[in-house]
C-alpha cells in the first residue's frame, strides 16, 4: 500500500435522500445513507478517512458532507421512504443511484467499510476493496437486499448471491437478526466473523470456535434509521485500537445505541463514551 494515500477508514457506501413519514402531515426530508452515518462517528472521533458514495445529479446535500459523492448526470440519488405505523417501519426504495465502480476506490485505508444500502457495491468492486485494505467490514444488507416493484425491501438468500464467494475476503460481516435469517449462520462463521446485532440486546459475535454476547447500554428509542451504520463504524474503531471482538462490539453498541436517540444523522457527544471504551 502507498502510504501518501493510506486513511485510518474507507467507507464505500451511500449519502441518500431519506423521506421519514410519521403520520398524517408528518414528514421529514433528511440526509441520508450509511456514509452520512458513519461519517458522523468518524468526525466526532477525528479519524482521517475517505468517502466513496455516487448519487444523481437532484443530490441535495453536498453542502453538509465533507467528502460529496461523484455525482451521475441524468441519473437520480436513492430514495428511501420510512413508513413509521407504531413500532414498525416500512422502508421503500423509490429512487436508485448509479453503482459505485472499482475505479471510484482511489485510496488504500487500514478498515474499509463496504456498506451499501441499495446493491451500489458491486462484487467487483467489493474484491477490488478488499485489494486496498487492510481490514473490510461488510454490511449484509448491501449484499443480500433486494426490492419488489413496489421498491418494498426483500432479503435474498447470501448463498444465492455472488457474494458468497467473498466472504473470506472480509474480517467482520455485520447482519441485523432479519438478515441473519437469510444466511447458513455456521456456514458464513467458518469463512468470516459474523456480528449479528439484536436492538436493545446488544449483539453477538460469531467466530469459528465461539459465540460471544456483547450486551448493549439503555436507551429512549426515537429512530433507529442509522443505527447499524453506527454500530458499524463503532466496531471499526476498536479494531483500529486493535482490541478483542468482544471490546469492538462494547464500542460498537455504545455508537449503535446513540443513533437511535435522534433522528436522523446524528450529532454525537464523544465525552460522553464510558471511560472503560476510551
Amino acid at each position: 500500500m502507498g502510504d501518501a494515500s493510506l486513511r485510518d477508514v474507507l467507507v464505500v457506501g451511500s449519502y441518500c435522500h431519506d423521506l421519514l413519514r410519521h403520520g398524517p402531515g408528518r414528514e421529514t426530508h433528511a440526509l441520508g445513507g450509511s456514509a452520512a452515518y458513519i461519517a458522523s462517528v468518524l468526525d466526532a472521533m477525528g479519524l482521517e478517512y475517505a468517502v466513496a458514495a455516487v448519487a444523481g445529479e437532484d443530490f441535495r446535500y453536498a453542502g453538509q458532507v465533507r467528502y460529496p459523492p461523484r455525482t451521475v448526470p441524468g441519473t437520480r440519488t436513492t430514495q428511501f421512504i420510512a413508513d413509521f405505523d407504531g413500532e414498525d417501519r416500512t422502508l421503500r426504495v423509490s429512487a436508485k443511484a448509479e453503482p459505485i465502480l472499482p475505479e471510484d476506490i482511489t485510496v488504500d485505508a487500514r478498515v474499509a467499510l463496504a456498506c451499501g444500502v441499495a446493491g451500489e457495491v458491486l462484487p467487483e468492486t467489493l474484491l477490488h476493496v478488499s485489494e486496498r485494505a487492510r481490514h473490510v467490514l461488510a454490511d449484509a444488507q448491501g449484499l443480500i437486499r433486494a426490492f419488489d416493484d413496489d421498491g418494498r425491501v426483500l432479503n435474498l438468500r447470501l448463498e444465492d448471491t455472488p457474494f458468497a464467494g467473498l466472504l473470506e475476503r472480509l474480517r467482520v460481516l455485520k447482519a441485523s437478526e432479519e438478515e441473519a435469517r437469510a444466511m447458513d449462520i455456521e456456514r458464513v462463521r467458518q469463512q468470516t466473523c459474523l456480528v449479528v446485532t439484536r436492538g436493545a440486546r446488544g449483539c453477538t459475535v460469531f467466530t469459528a470456535d465461539a459465540r460471544i454476547d456483547v450486551p448493549t447500554v439503555a436507551v429512549e428509542e426515537v429512530d433507529a434509521t442509522g443505527a447499524g451504520d453506527c454500530f458499524l463504524a463503532g466496531f471499526t474503531l476498536g479494531l483500529l485500537r486493535g482490541l478483542p471482538l468482544e471490546r469492538c462490539a462494547a464500542l460498537a453498541n455504545w455508537f449503535g445505541a446513540q443513533a437511535v436517540t435522534q433522528v436522523g444523522v446524528p450529532k454525537l457527544d464523544v465525552s460522553r463514551l464510558p471511560a472503560e471504551l476510551r
